[in-house]
């Protein structure tokens, strides 16, 4: 579960880091609907990044994980791509599709036994 921890680090490395921006640079920066999409997705990302950690050191579900990771990624990509470019291109629509794939990842958990 290598991979679930990496990706977990990483996941809430980055999603605190821009979180903390959002205190002062990115504040001043962003409209107000792109400060809060920041909140937004950067809470989300570090939250998953967390929980992806526990996932790494108290199961071995390698496909939810890997469902978890992947879906964070792709949708906090597509969101922070949003809000530093203002542009919405066609690709846009796998902010969703990564957040259905996060949450079939965590669904799946539901059939994962913990380690004793």
């Amino acid at each position: 579960m290598r991979f679930a921890w990496i990706a977990g680090v990483l996941h809430a490395f980055v999603g605190t880091a821009l979180f903390f921006l959002t205190l002062h640079p990115l504040r001043d920066a962003l409209d107000a609907h792109a400060l809060d999409l920041m909140k937004v997705g950067s809470g989300w990302q570090a939250m998953n990044g967390l929980a992806l950690m526990i996932l790494a050191a108290s199961t071995a579900a390698r496909i939810p994980a890997m469902l978890i990771a992947g879906g964070v990624a792709i949708s906090a990509a597509m969101l922070y791509f949003l809000i530093f470019t203002g542009t919405q291109p066609a690709i846009m629509v796998l902010v969703p599709i990564g957040g259905a794939i996060s949450m079939i990842g965590w669904i799946w958990l539901l059939f994962v036994r913990p380690k004793s």
